[in-house]
């Protein structure tokens, strides 16, 4: 159940109060903090643009047709149509010869001119666009990015907003992946300008910003991909919302991002502590309130922003005025996080146990430089080298490569060349043979190890090797489960996706459960099924998947990028691609059954 976030006071008594929950996850997946109710399923809204935009990027768009920093920035935005707001997307409608018209929302007034605006602190930057325009709606950037996309995929961009879209479909591959929540899972309705928009549980919108803030598990370019939208976010923070508001400060800060979205949502992440946080209001009334609840999240979790917080607090004027301009009652936050405990702990510090490492560090701090007041217990620690038998007199008789006066050395003498005879390279077995010789040998070895190696890779591509394993892990998995219905198992499965355990991948014909750490593999324009069409994989499709297992080890790790349906092959050699995709196929197995 949701809890208590903000209340509000008319001269000493609450007079509303508007609750939500609030989900706080590590980019591993852990829930280190929470309030209220995290599987709560609730619409992304705007607060999905940072995602919807990495197909665009990805396809270098925004390069070909030589978009700016802030070009791109707006891509991300819900501005309120602000002058300098406007003039950068005339600049992209320019570049890129797409036209405003085009896009499906009905033309609206600048948000800088709201009532929301007025509330606003500081509103000296505000300079709204006078008249209506489909430009001044909050959510123009997004649909030129996404008409974009449109266009490259299928010749023009009608159609973008379509649910079964090619550019749709790339997008629900990324929330999907980043969100590590299966794609038929993921509720679908309409935004309020005009596209499709996503329903997750708070916990799975929590996990998908921990991840665009630390996307270990993705792709090298996946990854630049994301440090290049967020960086031009920090560059131009004024415009997500405007100048004065929340995501301005916080967006400032190169170690947070923050998006808001339309009737009660607030994502954002910090890249330090690798979380993502999601606010879900109740009621939907969240923006003037945004400030303060970010701040107390901020002061709970200790980061060390002092400033940033108390700019946070103050964004918005927090005091109820009535009809006559005077002051009568106060907003202000009350809530407290559950925290994991062990999120304060101290990492532990590795201690070394080595003697060698400690004599070192003695060394190093100046161990030689000896006073001259500990001489004496020196000494008295020294033994009495006079009574060694080793430096007794006559000793030095015994080792027959010195004379009895110790004074000079005899080479003939010494043991180590016996009988007198001189050492020649001759003798030794590393002189028998010629260089080439030993080239030889050496090339034997290598050839001896690389036929081993083939002789695994011929063993992994086999099908009679995969059909084995795949028929043993068959039997195994059909005892285990003879006594659990078809609903249980769709039951049991769709828990472990839940838990982050593991994340589809939309194709042409089925939903297929996969690797986590596998990057969606995109669709041809065209062949995307829609996604209420998308469905769990049952047990009739057990030999339809492994002729799949049997194709996708040939390929040895072929990959479709996200606009483009020709492959690419990895630089690492054939032998490890297979092994390592080999043991995904049977665990995917496991998990699919």
């Amino acid at each position: 159940m949701s809890e208590v976030l903000i209340k509000e006071y008319r001269g000493n008594i609450v007079e509303n109060v508007h609750r939500g929950s609030i989900a706080i996850v590590s980019s591993t997946g852990d829930t280190v903090a929470y309030l209220g109710d995290i599987e709560k399923q609730t619409y992304m809204r705007s607060a999905s643009k940072p995602i919807q935009v990495l197909p665009t990027l990805l396809a270098g768009l925004h390069r070909r047709f030589n978009l700016t920093d802030e070009d791109v920035a707006m891509f991300n935005s819900s501005h309120w149509g602000s002058n300098h707001h406007i003039f950068v997307l005339e600049e992209i409608a320019r570049k890129t010869g797409l036209n405003p018209d085009d896009m499906i929302m009905k033309p609206c007034s600048s948000t800088s001119a709201s009532a929301l605006a007025a509330k606003l602190t500081d509103r000296s930057k505000l300079h709204p666009r006078q008249g209506q325009s489909k430009l001044q709606h909050c959510c123009s950037g997004k649909h030129f990015s996404l008409m974009l996309l449109q266009r490259e995929l299928t010749g023009k961009p009608d159609g973008y907003y379509l649910k079964d879209s090619p550019v749709q479909q790339q997008i629900i591959n990324f929330i999907s992946m980043l969100s590590q929540t299966p794609t038929y899972k993921i509720g679908l309705g309409i935004d309020g300008c005009g596209v499709p928009v996503f329903a997750l549980p708070l916990r799975s919108i929590a996990m998908s910003y921990a991840k665009l803030m630390d996307p270990f598990s993705m792709s090298g370019e996946l990854r630049d991909i994301i440090d290049y939208n967020f960086s031009c976010i920090h560059k131009y923070p004024e415009k997500i919302n405007d100048y004065g508001t929340p995501s301005y400060y916080i967006n400032q800060n190169p170690d947070l991002i923050m998006k808001d979205g339309s009737r009660g949502v607030i994502c954002m992440a910090i890249k330090s502590m690798k979380l993502g946080i999601t606010v879900k209001l109740e009621d939907g009334w969240t923006d003037e309130f945004q400030g303060l609840i970010i701040a107390n999240i901020l002061e709970q979790l200790k980061y060390d922003d002092t400033e940033l917080i108390e700019k946070l607090k103050n964004c918005y004027s927090t005091k109820l005025y009535n009809d006559c301009g005077i002051e009568v009652g106060h907003s202000e936050v009350d809530f407290k996080l559950n925290i994991d405990p062990i999120f304060f702990e101290p990492a532990e510090e590795y201690i070394d146990t080595d003697g060698d490492a400690e004599t070192d560090e003695l060394n190093d701090e100046g161990g030689s430089d000896i006073s001259a007041d500990d001489d004496a217990s020196i000494q008295e620690d020294i033994p009495d080298l006079g009574k060694d038998s080793a430096f007794e007199q006559g000793s030095q008789d015994v080792n027959s490569a010195f004379s009895k006066d110790a004074s000079t050395y005899d080479p003939d003498a010494d043991s180590a060349f016996a009988d007198g005879e001189p050492h020649s390279p001759e003798n030794d077995s590393a002189f028998d043979r010629t260089p080439d010789e030993i080239r030889a040998a050496f090339d034997r070895k290598v050839a001896e190890a690389y036929d081993k190696v083939s002789k695994a890779t011929e063993e992994a591509d086999d099908d009679s090797v995969i059909d084995d394993i795949i028929s043993k892990e068959n039997e195994k998995q059909t005892i285990e489960k003879s006594d659990i219905s078809e609903e249980e198992q769709r039951a049991m499965r769709n828990k472990k996706s839940i838990l982050g355990m593991n994340v589809v991948r939309p194709s042409a014909n089925r939903t297929v459960i996969s690797n986590p750490r596998v990057d969606p593999i995109s669709v041809k324009p065209g062949q995307a099924a829609p996604a209420e069409q998308a469905k769990p994989v049952s047990q009739t499709e057990t030999s339809g998947i492994a002729e799949q297992a049997k194709n996708t080890v040939r390929s040895s790790f072929q990959v479709f990028s996200p606009v483009s349906a020709e492959p690419t092959r990895h630089v690492a050699q054939d032998y490890t691609s297979r092994d390592i995709k080999l043991a995904n196929i049977i665990s995917q197995k496991k998990k699919d059954d």
